[in-house]
């Protein structure tokens, strides 16, 4: 099974993420850690030009995974169709199932405070302003996905029922 969960930042992906891999036992394949290990690495001269290459390499990642008989959640933005629809092939030609889901946080007070808040996990992992995420453009899913509100109830709950469902 392959678990696609997008959104824009500080809406609650990776912790949620992180909960729902850790019920499953699924591997959990967040873009902003391979991003950051290609920024570490010096294998790209800079932020701008990390581009789709995070993506790609969660791509392998979770074709190595899928291969080995191995559910993963891929935890990242998906904020154009053309960084989905390479999971959306890699799935098909596993053979495997794939659920989408698009956290949001329709708190905007609360989505801003998470976002200035917020402070890397990760080494070298620069967390995007309040500005950066409200200028980000999201392109229509098209994917048939479950939406998660993540400003109140129990969005692990919520996304686990969908991938259970």
């Amino acid at each position: 099974m392959l678990i696609v969960v997008g959104g824009l930042p500080g809406v609650g992906k990776t912790t949620v993420a992180r909960a729902v891999a850790g019920e499953l036992r699924a591997a959990h394949l967040r873009i902003d850690a391979f991003e950051t290990a290609l920024l570490r690495q010096h294998l790209v001269a800079g932020p701008d030009e990390v581009g789709a290459h995070g993506y790609d390499l969660a791509l392998a990642a979770a074709d190595t995974c899928l291969t080995a008989g191995t559910d993963v959640l891929v935890d990242a933005v998906f904020d154009v169709a053309a960084a989905r629809r390479p999971f959306r092939e890699l799935a098909a030609r596993h053979g495997a199932g794939v659920h989408w889901l698009r956290l949001i946080c329709t708190d905007p007070a609360e989505h801003r405070r998470r976002v200035e808040e917020r402070t890397a996990d990760l080494a070298g992992h620069t967390v995007p302003t309040w500005e950066q995420v409200r200028a980000r453009r999201v392109d229509q899913w098209h994917e048939r996905h479950t939406v998660v509100d993540t400003a109140g109830g129990d969005p692990v709950a919520a996304v686990l029922g969908a991938v259970r469902g």
